[in-house]
């Protein structure tokens, strides 16, 4: 049994470790073990309909190449630009990232930053996966700004993603381990 073939049934989060997770399928828990797991939100008890993605907004950051992108010119509004950028990048991440995640890096380069170099001209603008990048260049031209970005062309890897309500876990793989299912209830 492969985790796709769940999709749209309800499970319940019965447990979970770093590495693998139990749930219970119509009374039988199943244990799929995550291989190359980069990112989870998970909670003992969730319950819901179990959703499987190949594609999935939450995934561009494992899928794509990032980017980083310098502007190298001021807007004529610096404000609406802004806006702009921010509304492109909601676009791709439907909401399931914060947009100021790509603007800012860790405590060295802070919001103030990014408002700063778009009001000076120059400096770094964001670092962001390939598609983000792409949308943020359409502003750019859309504003006469003229930037320059550092990066990879479009990578394509094939994370894959399950949410359970507001619970998700990115992995390469999802493989069920029959041993662990059948022995024990948590392994």
């Amino acid at each position: 049994m492969q985790i796709e073939t769940l999709s749209n049934r309800n499970v319940k989060v019965e447990d979970y470790q770093s590495t693998f997770i139990v749930l219970n399928v119509d009374g039988e828990l199943l244990r799929f073990d995550f291989k190359k797991k980069v990112e989870f939100r998970l909670n003992k008890g969730t319950v819901g309909k179990l959703k499987y993605f190949e594609n999935h907004p939450l995934l561009i950051d494992y899928n794509e190449n990032f980017v980083e992108t310098f502007i190298n010119s001021k807007p004529e509004n610096s404000e609406k630009f802004t806006e702009e950028i921010k509304n492109a990048i909601d676009e791709k991440t439907l909401g399931w990232r914060n947009w100021k995640d790509y603007v800012v890096d860790g405590s060295f380069f802070q919001y103030e930053n990014f408002v700063k170099n778009i009001n000076d001209g120059n400096g770094r603008l964001l670092k962001a996966p390939y598609l983000i990048t792409q949308s943020l260049i359409q502003v750019c031209e859309k504003h006469n700004v003229k930037i320059k970005s550092f990066g990879s062309e479009l990578k394509t890897e094939n994370y894959k993603l399950i949410i359970i309500e507001n619970d998700f876990v990115i992995a390469k793989e999802f493989q069920i381990n029959i041993k662990a299912a059948t022995n024990s209830r948590l392994a």
